[in-house]
Protein backbone atom coordinates (compact mmCIF):
# COMPACT_ATOMS: atom_id res chain seq x y z
CA UNK A 1 0.00 0.00 0.00
CA UNK A 2 3.16 2.41 0.63
CA UNK A 3 4.19 2.15 -2.72
CA UNK A 4 1.22 4.06 -3.82
CA UNK A 5 2.22 7.95 -4.22
CA UNK A 6 -1.55 8.57 -3.11
CA UNK A 7 -1.03 6.69 0.49
CA UNK A 8 2.13 7.93 0.48
CA UNK A 9 0.47 11.74 0.68
CA UNK A 10 -2.06 10.55 3.14
CA UNK A 11 0.73 9.09 5.61
CA UNK A 12 2.58 12.10 5.43
CA UNK A 13 -0.29 14.77 5.99
CA UNK A 14 -1.51 12.50 8.68
CA UNK A 15 1.80 12.72 10.32
CA UNK A 16 2.08 16.59 9.60
CA UNK A 17 -1.72 16.50 12.04
CA UNK A 18 -0.42 14.27 13.99
CA UNK A 19 2.57 15.91 15.35
CA UNK A 20 0.97 19.31 15.52
CA UNK A 21 -2.15 18.19 17.53
CA UNK A 22 0.44 16.31 20.02
CA UNK A 23 2.35 19.51 20.39
CA UNK A 24 -1.25 21.84 20.55
CA UNK A 25 -2.67 18.70 22.84
CA UNK A 26 0.32 18.72 25.41
CA UNK A 27 0.93 22.72 25.62
CA UNK A 28 -3.58 22.48 26.15
CA UNK A 29 -3.30 20.36 28.69
CA UNK A 30 0.50 21.81 30.82
CA UNK A 31 -2.15 24.95 30.28
CA UNK A 32 -5.38 23.68 31.66
CA UNK A 33 -3.77 21.84 34.13
CA UNK A 34 -1.79 24.99 35.76
CA UNK A 35 -4.63 26.95 35.79
CA UNK A 36 -7.60 24.28 37.43
CA UNK A 37 -4.47 23.78 40.12
CA UNK A 38 -3.75 27.77 40.24
CA UNK A 39 -7.99 28.45 40.74
CA UNK A 40 -8.24 25.62 43.17
CA UNK A 41 -5.14 26.50 45.19
CA UNK A 42 -6.30 30.31 45.10
CA UNK A 43 -9.59 29.17 46.65
CA UNK A 44 -8.32 27.36 49.02
CA UNK A 45 -5.44 30.21 49.98
CA UNK A 46 -8.63 32.77 49.94
CA UNK A 47 -10.40 30.83 52.75
CA UNK A 48 -7.47 30.64 54.71
CA UNK A 49 -6.71 34.00 54.87
CA UNK A 50 -9.88 34.84 55.85
CA UNK A 51 -9.95 32.54 58.36
CA UNK A 52 -6.67 33.36 59.40
CA UNK A 53 -7.61 37.19 59.48
CA UNK A 54 -11.04 36.11 61.86
CA UNK A 55 -8.98 33.67 64.31
CA UNK A 56 -6.62 36.35 66.31
CA UNK A 57 -9.03 37.04 68.60
CA UNK A 58 -9.79 33.40 68.98
CA UNK A 59 -6.58 32.50 69.74
CA UNK A 60 -5.69 34.71 72.31
CA UNK A 61 -5.05 34.44 76.39
CA UNK A 62 -8.02 36.01 77.78
CA UNK A 63 -11.15 33.67 76.34
CA UNK A 64 -12.48 31.24 78.19
CA UNK A 65 -11.20 27.88 76.93
CA UNK A 66 -14.72 25.95 76.48
CA UNK A 67 -15.71 29.17 74.52
CA UNK A 68 -12.83 29.32 72.26
CA UNK A 69 -12.91 25.38 70.95
CA UNK A 70 -16.65 25.48 70.18
CA UNK A 71 -16.10 28.94 68.21
CA UNK A 72 -12.91 27.70 66.50
CA UNK A 73 -14.30 24.18 65.86
CA UNK A 74 -17.44 25.96 64.25
CA UNK A 75 -15.26 28.38 62.26
CA UNK A 76 -13.07 25.38 61.17
CA UNK A 77 -16.73 23.43 60.10
CA UNK A 78 -18.13 26.15 58.44
CA UNK A 79 -14.57 27.08 56.29
CA UNK A 80 -14.35 23.82 55.54
CA UNK A 81 -17.75 22.99 54.25
CA UNK A 82 -16.73 26.51 51.74
CA UNK A 83 -13.02 25.37 50.84
CA UNK A 84 -13.80 21.57 50.32
CA UNK A 85 -11.35 21.04 52.52
CA UNK A 86 -9.92 19.15 55.76
CA UNK A 87 -9.14 22.83 57.74
CA UNK A 88 -7.04 22.05 61.09
CA UNK A 89 -6.03 25.03 63.72
CA UNK A 90 -2.60 24.83 65.64
CA UNK A 91 -1.66 27.22 68.35
CA UNK A 92 1.83 28.56 68.41
CA UNK A 93 2.10 25.61 70.79
CA UNK A 94 2.12 23.38 67.52
CA UNK A 95 -1.25 21.82 69.54
CA UNK A 96 -4.24 21.15 67.29
CA UNK A 97 -7.05 22.93 69.18
CA UNK A 98 -9.96 22.20 66.23
CA UNK A 99 -10.48 20.41 62.79
CA UNK A 100 -13.18 19.87 60.55
CA UNK A 101 -11.77 16.43 59.86
CA UNK A 102 -11.05 13.58 63.03
CA UNK A 103 -11.77 14.94 66.63
CA UNK A 104 -9.52 12.04 67.79
CA UNK A 105 -6.69 14.11 66.88
CA UNK A 106 -7.39 17.28 69.04
CA UNK A 107 -5.05 18.33 71.84
CA UNK A 108 -2.24 15.82 69.90
CA UNK A 109 0.61 17.79 68.32
CA UNK A 110 1.01 18.86 64.46
CA UNK A 111 4.37 17.92 63.02
CA UNK A 112 3.95 18.41 60.10
CA UNK A 113 6.68 20.09 57.97
CA UNK A 114 4.04 23.33 56.30
CA UNK A 115 2.73 23.72 60.27
CA UNK A 116 6.24 24.08 61.50
CA UNK A 117 6.66 26.49 58.60
CA UNK A 118 3.39 28.42 59.55
CA UNK A 119 4.36 28.87 62.69
CA UNK A 120 7.34 30.25 61.93
CA UNK A 121 5.67 32.90 60.04
CA UNK A 122 5.90 31.47 56.52
CA UNK A 123 3.23 30.43 54.19
CA UNK A 124 3.86 26.55 53.33
CA UNK A 125 2.57 25.06 50.12
CA UNK A 126 2.86 21.06 49.78
CA UNK A 127 0.90 18.61 46.80
CA UNK A 128 1.67 15.32 47.48
CA UNK A 129 0.22 11.40 46.71
CA UNK A 130 -1.50 10.10 50.05
CA UNK A 131 0.41 6.01 49.93
CA UNK A 132 -3.25 5.20 51.64
CA UNK A 133 -5.23 5.76 48.86
CA UNK A 134 -2.32 7.27 46.31
CA UNK A 135 -4.21 10.46 45.98
CA UNK A 136 -3.18 14.09 45.33
CA UNK A 137 -3.84 16.44 48.14
CA UNK A 138 -2.59 19.92 48.71
CA UNK A 139 -1.21 20.45 51.82
CA UNK A 140 -1.27 24.33 52.65
CA UNK A 141 -0.58 26.43 55.72
CA UNK A 142 -0.81 29.60 56.72
CA UNK A 143 0.49 31.59 59.71
CA UNK A 144 -2.22 33.52 62.25
CA UNK A 145 -0.84 36.67 63.28
CA UNK A 146 -1.50 39.41 65.92
CA UNK A 147 0.55 42.25 64.40
CA UNK A 148 4.41 40.75 64.30
CA UNK A 149 3.42 37.78 66.81
CA UNK A 150 2.54 34.52 65.58
CA UNK A 151 -0.32 33.03 67.12
CA UNK A 152 -1.23 29.58 65.36
CA UNK A 153 -1.52 28.18 62.17
CA UNK A 154 -4.50 27.29 59.87
CA UNK A 155 -3.23 23.95 58.19
CA UNK A 156 -5.54 22.38 55.14
CA UNK A 157 -5.44 19.21 53.42
CA UNK A 158 -7.52 19.72 50.51
CA UNK A 159 -8.15 16.66 48.21
CA UNK A 160 -7.17 17.62 44.44
CA UNK A 161 -9.22 14.28 42.82
CA UNK A 162 -12.16 16.71 41.97
CA UNK A 163 -9.54 18.97 39.80
CA UNK A 164 -7.72 16.00 38.04
CA UNK A 165 -10.81 14.10 37.47
CA UNK A 166 -12.07 17.82 35.63
CA UNK A 167 -8.61 17.85 33.96
CA UNK A 168 -8.87 14.46 32.89
CA UNK A 169 -12.63 14.92 31.27
CA UNK A 170 -11.10 17.87 29.64
CA UNK A 171 -8.47 16.43 28.02
CA UNK A 172 -10.44 13.36 27.26
CA UNK A 173 -12.98 15.31 25.20
CA UNK A 174 -10.12 17.42 23.72
CA UNK A 175 -8.55 14.01 22.27
CA UNK A 176 -11.82 12.73 20.79
CA UNK A 177 -12.27 16.06 19.09
CA UNK A 178 -8.46 15.85 18.11
CA UNK A 179 -9.70 11.75 17.17
CA UNK A 180 -12.70 13.10 15.22
CA UNK A 181 -11.29 16.16 13.26
CA UNK A 182 -8.33 13.81 12.27
CA UNK A 183 -10.96 10.76 10.97
CA UNK A 184 -12.01 13.94 8.55
CA UNK A 185 -8.87 15.44 8.01
CA UNK A 186 -7.94 11.79 6.62
CA UNK A 187 -11.21 11.64 4.42
CA UNK A 188 -10.96 15.09 3.04
CA UNK A 189 -6.99 14.61 2.71
CA UNK A 190 -7.87 11.09 0.62
CA UNK A 191 -10.11 13.21 -1.46
CA UNK A 192 -7.89 15.85 -2.11
CA UNK A 193 -4.91 13.69 -2.67
CA UNK A 194 -7.04 11.68 -5.71
CA UNK A 195 -7.37 14.83 -7.53
CA UNK A 196 -3.37 14.64 -7.73
CA UNK A 197 -2.68 10.59 -7.68
CA UNK A 198 -5.84 9.63 -10.40
CA UNK A 199 -4.42 11.48 -13.45
CA UNK A 200 -0.97 10.26 -12.15
CA UNK A 201 -2.61 6.43 -11.76
CA UNK A 202 -4.19 6.63 -15.41
CA UNK A 203 -1.07 8.69 -17.22
CA UNK A 204 0.96 5.58 -15.39
CA UNK A 205 -1.28 2.71 -16.89
CA UNK A 206 -1.40 4.60 -19.92
CA UNK A 207 2.37 4.54 -20.06
CA UNK A 208 2.72 0.93 -19.77
CA UNK A 209 -0.27 0.30 -22.63
CA UNK A 210 2.14 2.22 -24.66
CA UNK A 211 5.00 0.62 -23.38
CA UNK A 212 3.49 -2.52 -24.72
CA UNK A 213 2.98 -1.39 -27.99
CA UNK A 214 -0.47 0.21 -27.57
CA UNK A 215 -0.48 3.95 -28.89
CA UNK A 216 -4.38 4.32 -29.00
CA UNK A 217 -4.26 5.65 -25.52
CA UNK A 218 -5.41 9.34 -24.12
CA UNK A 219 -5.03 11.13 -20.71
CA UNK A 220 -8.04 13.11 -20.08
CA UNK A 221 -7.01 16.55 -18.98
CA UNK A 222 -8.90 17.35 -16.00
CA UNK A 223 -7.15 20.62 -14.76
CA UNK A 224 -5.38 23.46 -16.00
CA UNK A 225 -2.67 23.07 -13.05
CA UNK A 226 0.74 20.90 -13.41
CA UNK A 227 -0.99 17.99 -12.97
CA UNK A 228 -3.46 19.13 -16.56
CA UNK A 229 -0.23 20.13 -18.48
CA UNK A 230 1.43 16.40 -17.70
CA UNK A 231 -1.75 15.13 -18.94
CA UNK A 232 -1.46 17.22 -22.31
CA UNK A 233 2.45 16.55 -22.59
CA UNK A 234 1.95 13.10 -21.87
CA UNK A 235 -0.90 12.68 -24.95
CA UNK A 236 1.51 14.76 -27.26
CA UNK A 237 4.49 12.92 -26.81
CA UNK A 238 1.92 9.75 -27.38
CA UNK A 239 1.11 11.92 -30.35
CA UNK A 240 5.01 12.22 -31.41
CA UNK A 241 6.09 8.90 -30.65
CA UNK A 242 3.25 7.32 -32.53
CA UNK A 243 4.21 8.99 -35.70
CA UNK A 244 7.93 8.18 -35.01
CA UNK A 245 7.43 4.82 -34.37
CA UNK A 246 5.27 4.79 -37.37
CA UNK A 247 8.11 6.30 -39.71
CA UNK A 248 10.88 4.24 -38.05
CA UNK A 249 8.80 1.04 -38.89
CA UNK A 250 8.29 2.43 -42.43
CA UNK A 251 11.94 2.92 -42.55
CA UNK A 252 12.52 -0.83 -41.16
CA UNK A 253 9.88 -2.50 -43.42
CA UNK A 254 11.58 -0.27 -46.17
CA UNK A 255 14.93 -1.37 -45.56
CA UNK A 256 13.72 -5.08 -44.80
CA UNK A 257 12.41 -5.30 -48.02
CA UNK A 258 15.50 -3.84 -49.47
CA UNK A 259 17.50 -6.44 -48.16
CA UNK A 260 15.26 -9.38 -49.02
CA UNK A 261 14.59 -8.60 -52.65
CA UNK A 262 17.86 -7.35 -53.52
CA UNK A 263 20.80 -9.76 -55.33
CA UNK A 264 23.57 -8.81 -53.69
CA UNK A 265 24.41 -10.47 -50.25
CA UNK A 266 24.46 -8.06 -46.93
CA UNK A 267 25.78 -9.64 -43.86
CA UNK A 268 26.79 -7.12 -40.90
CA UNK A 269 28.94 -8.94 -37.86
CA UNK A 270 29.86 -8.13 -34.61
CA UNK A 271 33.30 -7.87 -32.97
CA UNK A 272 33.79 -11.65 -32.62
CA UNK A 273 32.66 -11.91 -36.00
CA UNK A 274 29.44 -13.38 -35.63
CA UNK A 275 26.97 -12.74 -38.02
CA UNK A 276 24.32 -10.95 -36.76
CA UNK A 277 22.36 -9.82 -39.53
CA UNK A 278 21.91 -11.66 -43.18
CA UNK A 279 19.70 -11.70 -45.84
CA UNK A 280 18.66 -14.45 -48.13
CA UNK A 281 20.96 -13.30 -50.81
CA UNK A 282 23.65 -14.02 -48.70
CA UNK A 283 22.25 -17.52 -47.56
CA UNK A 284 21.92 -18.53 -50.92
CA UNK A 285 26.01 -17.01 -51.65
CA UNK A 286 27.06 -18.95 -48.55
CA UNK A 287 24.77 -22.33 -48.75
CA UNK A 288 22.43 -21.83 -46.06
CA UNK A 289 19.22 -22.94 -46.27
CA UNK A 290 17.54 -20.54 -44.59
CA UNK A 291 18.88 -17.05 -42.94
CA UNK A 292 18.51 -18.20 -39.37
CA UNK A 293 20.88 -21.29 -39.75
CA UNK A 294 23.48 -18.74 -41.64
CA UNK A 295 22.63 -16.25 -38.19
CA UNK A 296 23.95 -19.57 -35.96
CA UNK A 297 27.37 -19.60 -38.02
CA UNK A 298 30.62 -17.45 -37.48
CA UNK A 299 32.34 -15.76 -40.70
CA UNK A 300 35.10 -17.24 -40.20
CA UNK A 301 33.65 -20.82 -40.58
CA UNK A 302 30.99 -19.55 -43.61
CA UNK A 303 33.07 -18.27 -45.79
CA UNK A 304 36.95 -18.71 -46.54
CA UNK A 305 39.59 -16.45 -46.69
CA UNK A 306 42.55 -15.88 -48.89
CA UNK A 307 45.95 -14.33 -48.07
CA UNK A 308 44.11 -10.97 -48.41
CA UNK A 309 41.30 -10.88 -46.35
CA UNK A 310 40.35 -11.74 -42.88
CA UNK A 311 37.87 -11.26 -39.63
CA UNK A 312 40.06 -8.36 -38.27
CA UNK A 313 40.41 -6.45 -41.62
CA UNK A 314 36.93 -6.39 -41.69
CA UNK A 315 36.31 -4.32 -38.49
CA UNK A 316 39.46 -2.18 -38.82
CA UNK A 317 39.23 -0.69 -42.67
CA UNK A 318 37.30 -0.60 -45.44
CA UNK A 319 37.96 -3.75 -47.73
CA UNK A 320 37.52 -5.26 -50.82
CA UNK A 321 38.15 -8.50 -52.02
CA UNK A 322 37.74 -11.34 -53.46
CA UNK A 323 36.48 -15.02 -51.63
CA UNK A 324 35.69 -17.97 -52.13
CA UNK A 325 32.03 -19.72 -50.59
CA UNK A 326 31.86 -23.39 -49.55
CA UNK A 327 29.84 -23.90 -53.20
CA UNK A 328 32.48 -22.89 -54.90
CA UNK A 329 31.12 -19.93 -55.51
CA UNK A 330 33.29 -16.85 -56.72
CA UNK A 331 32.42 -13.70 -54.44
CA UNK A 332 33.05 -10.47 -54.33
CA UNK A 333 33.05 -9.13 -50.89
CA UNK A 334 32.87 -5.06 -49.77
CA UNK A 335 33.02 -4.56 -45.97
CA UNK A 336 32.93 -1.09 -44.47
CA UNK A 337 33.64 -1.36 -40.23
CA UNK A 338 31.46 0.55 -38.26
CA UNK A 339 32.11 1.50 -34.67
CA UNK A 340 28.81 1.80 -31.64
CA UNK A 341 29.40 4.11 -28.18
CA UNK A 342 31.89 1.53 -26.86
CA UNK A 343 34.43 -0.90 -28.12
CA UNK A 344 32.04 -3.50 -27.60
CA UNK A 345 29.45 -1.95 -30.56
CA UNK A 346 32.24 -2.53 -32.89
CA UNK A 347 31.36 -4.55 -36.23
CA UNK A 348 31.24 -4.59 -39.97
CA UNK A 349 29.03 -4.60 -42.83
CA UNK A 350 30.13 -7.11 -45.52
CA UNK A 351 27.96 -6.65 -49.16
CA UNK A 352 28.58 -9.69 -51.14
CA UNK A 353 28.11 -9.73 -54.42
CA UNK A 354 28.17 -13.40 -56.74
CA UNK A 355 30.40 -12.70 -59.58
CA UNK A 356 30.80 -16.46 -60.67
CA UNK A 357 28.86 -15.62 -63.72
CA UNK A 358 31.31 -12.85 -64.57
CA UNK A 359 34.02 -14.96 -63.59
CA UNK A 360 33.29 -17.41 -65.86
CA UNK A 361 32.18 -15.52 -68.78
CA UNK A 362 35.70 -13.48 -68.45
CA UNK A 363 37.09 -16.89 -68.50
CA UNK A 364 35.08 -18.11 -71.40
CA UNK A 365 36.19 -14.76 -73.03
CA UNK A 366 39.93 -15.20 -72.69
CA UNK A 367 39.26 -19.07 -73.36
CA UNK A 368 37.84 -17.90 -76.84
CA UNK A 369 40.49 -15.57 -77.68
CA UNK A 370 43.13 -18.10 -77.08
CA UNK A 371 41.26 -20.90 -78.86
CA UNK A 372 40.58 -18.71 -81.43
CA UNK A 373 44.43 -17.94 -82.04
CA UNK A 374 45.41 -21.01 -82.09
CA UNK A 375 42.47 -22.19 -84.26
CA UNK A 376 44.00 -19.31 -86.72
CA UNK A 377 47.93 -20.09 -85.90
CA UNK A 378 47.60 -23.70 -86.84
CA UNK A 379 46.94 -23.21 -90.46
CA UNK A 380 49.22 -20.41 -90.96
CA UNK A 381 51.94 -21.87 -89.82
CA UNK A 382 51.20 -24.61 -91.95
CA UNK A 383 50.38 -22.32 -95.14
CA UNK A 384 53.90 -20.65 -93.90
CA UNK A 385 56.03 -23.13 -93.97
CA UNK A 386 55.11 -24.85 -97.60
CA UNK A 387 55.45 -21.89 -98.82
CA UNK A 388 59.00 -21.41 -97.68
CA UNK A 389 59.24 -24.93 -99.06
CA UNK A 390 58.14 -23.92 -102.56
CA UNK A 391 60.49 -21.05 -102.02
CA UNK A 392 63.51 -22.94 -100.86
CA UNK A 393 62.91 -24.30 -104.40
CA UNK A 394 59.95 -26.90 -104.53
CA UNK A 395 58.39 -25.08 -106.73
CA UNK A 396 60.65 -26.52 -109.51
CA UNK A 397 59.52 -30.02 -108.49
CA UNK A 398 55.55 -30.37 -110.06
CA UNK A 399 54.82 -33.12 -107.77
CA UNK A 400 56.13 -31.33 -104.52
CA UNK A 401 54.46 -28.25 -105.59
CA UNK A 402 51.07 -29.57 -106.79
CA UNK A 403 50.73 -31.19 -103.33
CA UNK A 404 52.01 -28.33 -100.91
CA UNK A 405 49.50 -26.43 -102.59
CA UNK A 406 47.08 -28.67 -102.27
CA UNK A 407 47.65 -28.26 -98.61
CA UNK A 408 48.01 -24.89 -98.82
CA UNK A 409 44.46 -24.75 -100.54
CA UNK A 410 42.57 -26.84 -97.78
CA UNK A 411 44.16 -24.59 -94.81
CA UNK A 412 43.23 -21.69 -96.01
CA UNK A 413 39.63 -23.42 -97.13
CA UNK A 414 39.85 -24.22 -93.25
CA UNK A 415 40.76 -20.80 -91.77
CA UNK A 416 38.21 -19.17 -94.13
CA UNK A 417 35.16 -21.85 -92.64
CA UNK A 418 36.76 -20.37 -89.39
CA UNK A 419 36.51 -17.27 -90.14
CA UNK A 420 33.14 -17.36 -91.85
CA UNK A 421 31.84 -19.62 -88.35
CA UNK A 422 33.05 -16.86 -86.32
CA UNK A 423 31.01 -13.93 -87.89
CA UNK A 424 27.81 -15.68 -88.04
CA UNK A 425 28.39 -16.36 -83.92
CA UNK A 426 29.35 -12.37 -83.63
CA UNK A 427 26.09 -11.73 -85.24
CA UNK A 428 24.26 -14.47 -83.23
CA UNK A 429 24.80 -12.88 -80.02
CA UNK A 430 24.37 -9.39 -80.89
CA UNK A 431 21.74 -10.28 -82.10
CA UNK A 432 22.19 -8.70 -85.50
CA UNK A 433 21.46 -12.11 -87.26
CA UNK A 434 17.46 -11.77 -88.05
CA UNK A 435 15.30 -14.99 -88.71
CA UNK A 436 13.16 -15.44 -92.44
CA UNK A 437 10.95 -17.90 -91.17
CA UNK A 438 8.50 -19.56 -93.21
CA UNK A 439 5.99 -22.53 -93.64
CA UNK A 440 8.48 -25.37 -94.89
CA UNK A 441 7.80 -29.22 -95.52
CA UNK A 442 10.32 -30.18 -93.09
CA UNK A 443 11.07 -33.95 -95.27
CA UNK A 444 11.90 -31.70 -98.37
CA UNK A 445 14.35 -29.65 -95.36
CA UNK A 446 15.91 -32.92 -94.49
CA UNK A 447 16.06 -34.93 -97.99
CA UNK A 448 17.89 -31.99 -99.26
CA UNK A 449 20.81 -31.87 -96.68
CA UNK A 450 20.81 -35.35 -96.65
CA UNK A 451 21.99 -35.22 -100.22
CA UNK A 452 24.62 -33.20 -99.73
CA UNK A 453 26.82 -35.61 -97.99
CA UNK A 454 26.03 -38.81 -100.36
CA UNK A 455 29.32 -39.15 -101.86
CA UNK A 456 30.98 -38.52 -98.02
CA UNK A 457 28.81 -41.41 -96.62
CA UNK A 458 29.81 -43.85 -99.55
CA UNK A 459 33.47 -43.26 -99.18
CA UNK A 460 33.26 -44.12 -95.61
CA UNK A 461 30.94 -47.08 -96.78
CA UNK A 462 28.58 -45.43 -93.60
CA UNK A 463 24.25 -45.46 -94.66
CA UNK A 464 22.17 -42.55 -93.92
CA UNK A 465 18.18 -42.91 -94.10
CA UNK A 466 15.53 -40.18 -92.85
CA UNK A 467 12.29 -40.91 -91.36
CA UNK A 468 10.38 -38.05 -91.32
CA UNK A 469 6.49 -37.95 -92.56
CA UNK A 470 5.52 -35.47 -95.25
CA UNK A 471 2.82 -33.99 -93.33
CA UNK A 472 5.08 -32.44 -91.00
CA UNK A 473 5.57 -28.57 -92.00
CA UNK A 474 7.79 -26.75 -89.79
CA UNK A 475 7.50 -22.46 -89.46
CA UNK A 476 11.58 -22.14 -89.98
CA UNK A 477 14.23 -20.27 -91.74
CA UNK A 478 15.11 -22.56 -94.17
CA UNK A 479 18.84 -21.24 -94.58
CA UNK A 480 19.51 -21.61 -90.63
CA UNK A 481 17.67 -24.88 -90.31
CA UNK A 482 20.15 -25.87 -93.42
CA UNK A 483 23.10 -25.10 -91.60
CA UNK A 484 21.85 -27.06 -88.41
CA UNK A 485 21.31 -30.19 -90.28
CA UNK A 486 24.49 -29.52 -92.01
CA UNK A 487 26.45 -29.42 -89.10
CA UNK A 488 25.08 -32.32 -87.20
CA UNK A 489 25.06 -34.71 -89.91
CA UNK A 490 28.88 -33.48 -90.69
CA UNK A 491 29.67 -34.45 -87.14
CA UNK A 492 27.57 -37.85 -87.57
CA UNK A 493 29.55 -38.95 -90.36
CA UNK A 494 32.90 -37.87 -89.08
CA UNK A 495 32.13 -39.80 -85.88
CA UNK A 496 30.93 -42.67 -87.21
CA UNK A 497 33.14 -45.68 -88.63
CA UNK A 498 33.26 -47.85 -91.44
CA UNK A 499 29.79 -49.96 -91.74
CA UNK A 500 27.68 -47.68 -89.70
CA UNK A 501 24.36 -46.30 -89.67
CA UNK A 502 23.12 -42.28 -89.51
CA UNK A 503 19.39 -42.01 -89.17
CA UNK A 504 17.11 -39.22 -89.02
CA UNK A 505 13.77 -39.04 -87.59
CA UNK A 506 10.97 -36.14 -86.75
CA UNK A 507 7.57 -36.79 -85.44
CA UNK A 508 4.66 -34.53 -83.67
CA UNK A 509 4.75 -34.75 -79.72
CA UNK A 510 2.59 -31.45 -79.39
CA UNK A 511 0.53 -29.44 -81.62
CA UNK A 512 3.29 -26.63 -81.03
CA UNK A 513 6.30 -28.26 -81.96
CA UNK A 514 8.39 -31.43 -83.93
CA UNK A 515 10.85 -33.13 -82.35
CA UNK A 516 13.64 -34.13 -84.55
CA UNK A 517 16.40 -36.48 -84.04
CA UNK A 518 19.77 -37.42 -85.59
CA UNK A 519 20.85 -40.53 -84.62
CA UNK A 520 24.30 -42.30 -85.24
CA UNK A 521 25.82 -45.43 -84.49
CA UNK A 522 29.76 -43.70 -83.96
CA UNK A 523 32.12 -43.87 -81.37
CA UNK A 524 29.89 -42.01 -78.51
CA UNK A 525 30.96 -39.09 -76.36
CA UNK A 526 31.77 -39.93 -72.87
CA UNK A 527 29.55 -38.53 -70.30
CA UNK A 528 32.35 -36.38 -68.65
CA UNK A 529 32.35 -34.33 -72.03
CA UNK A 530 28.78 -34.09 -72.05
CA UNK A 531 28.13 -30.65 -70.14
CA UNK A 532 30.57 -28.96 -72.45
CA UNK A 533 29.74 -30.35 -76.12
CA UNK A 534 28.24 -27.33 -76.78
CA UNK A 535 30.87 -24.71 -75.69
CA UNK A 536 32.57 -23.04 -78.40
CA UNK A 537 36.00 -24.28 -79.61
CA UNK A 538 35.01 -28.01 -77.41
CA UNK A 539 36.05 -31.05 -79.00
CA UNK A 540 36.04 -34.37 -77.99
CA UNK A 541 38.73 -35.98 -79.73
CA UNK A 542 40.90 -32.90 -81.00
CA UNK A 543 42.95 -34.60 -82.98
CA UNK A 544 40.34 -36.49 -85.20
CA UNK A 545 37.85 -32.97 -85.74
CA UNK A 546 41.45 -31.03 -87.23
CA UNK A 547 42.20 -33.53 -89.28
CA UNK A 548 38.49 -33.59 -90.76
CA UNK A 549 38.59 -29.88 -90.62
CA UNK A 550 36.94 -29.04 -88.15
CA UNK A 551 36.11 -25.91 -86.29
CA UNK A 552 34.62 -26.66 -83.21
CA UNK A 553 31.82 -24.24 -83.28
CA UNK A 554 29.11 -25.76 -85.55
CA UNK A 555 27.60 -27.52 -82.42
CA UNK A 556 27.36 -23.42 -80.52
CA UNK A 557 26.03 -22.43 -83.59
CA UNK A 558 23.57 -24.87 -83.80
CA UNK A 559 22.59 -24.47 -80.47
CA UNK A 560 22.06 -20.61 -81.10
CA UNK A 561 19.82 -21.45 -84.00
CA UNK A 562 17.65 -24.08 -82.48
CA UNK A 563 16.95 -21.60 -79.80
CA UNK A 564 16.34 -18.36 -81.94
CA UNK A 565 13.33 -20.81 -83.28
CA UNK A 566 11.95 -21.16 -79.64
CA UNK A 567 13.22 -24.77 -79.19
CA UNK A 568 16.01 -26.96 -77.54
CA UNK A 569 18.68 -28.85 -78.60
CA UNK A 570 20.20 -31.82 -76.13
CA UNK A 571 22.54 -34.67 -77.10
CA UNK A 572 22.50 -38.22 -75.67
CA UNK A 573 25.07 -40.10 -75.54
CA UNK A 574 27.32 -43.32 -74.24
CA UNK A 575 30.87 -44.20 -75.12
CA UNK A 576 30.96 -46.57 -77.89
CA UNK A 577 27.26 -46.96 -78.54
CA UNK A 578 26.35 -44.07 -80.58
CA UNK A 579 25.02 -40.28 -80.10
CA UNK A 580 21.36 -39.20 -80.41
CA UNK A 581 20.93 -35.40 -81.03
CA UNK A 582 17.43 -34.10 -80.29
CA UNK A 583 15.76 -30.49 -81.26
CA UNK A 584 12.14 -29.43 -81.40
CA UNK A 585 11.17 -26.87 -84.28
CA UNK A 586 7.69 -24.84 -84.17
CA UNK A 587 4.81 -26.38 -86.03
CA UNK A 588 3.12 -24.42 -88.70
CA UNK A 589 -0.28 -23.83 -88.17
CA UNK A 590 -0.81 -23.35 -92.06
CA UNK A 591 0.12 -24.99 -95.25
CA UNK A 592 3.55 -24.14 -97.45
Amino acid sequence: MLRSIQWKLVLMYLLVILVAMQVIGFYFIQRVNTHFLNSFQEKVSGQLLVLADVLPPYLSDNRQKNNLQNDIGFLADSFANVAGAEINIINNQQILIATSGNKNYLEQKSLQPEVTRALLGNEAETIKVDPKDEQRYLYFAIPVKEGNAVLGAVYCVAPLSSVYQTIHDITVIFYTGTAIAILLTAGLIILLSRTITNPIVEITKKAGAMARGDFDQTVTVHSDDEIGQLAEMFNELRVRLREALTENKQEKDKLAAILQHMSDGVLAIDREGSIVLANPAAARMLSAETVEELLERSLDSTIIFGEEGNTEILLTAVSEFTLEGPSGRIVQAYSVPYRGEGVEDRGAVVVLRDVTEEEHADRARRDFVANVSHEIRTPLTTIKSYIEALEDGAIESPDYSRRFLSVIHGETERMARLVSDLLQLSRLDSNRESLRTAPHVLRDLVQKACFRFTMHLQRQEVSLSFEVPSNLIVNVDADKLDQVFDNLISNAVKYTLTGGRIRVKAHRPSGKFILVQVIDTGMGIPKHDLPLIFERFYRVDKARSRAMGGTGLGLSIAKQIIEMHGGYIRIDSEEGHGTTVSFTLPASTGGV
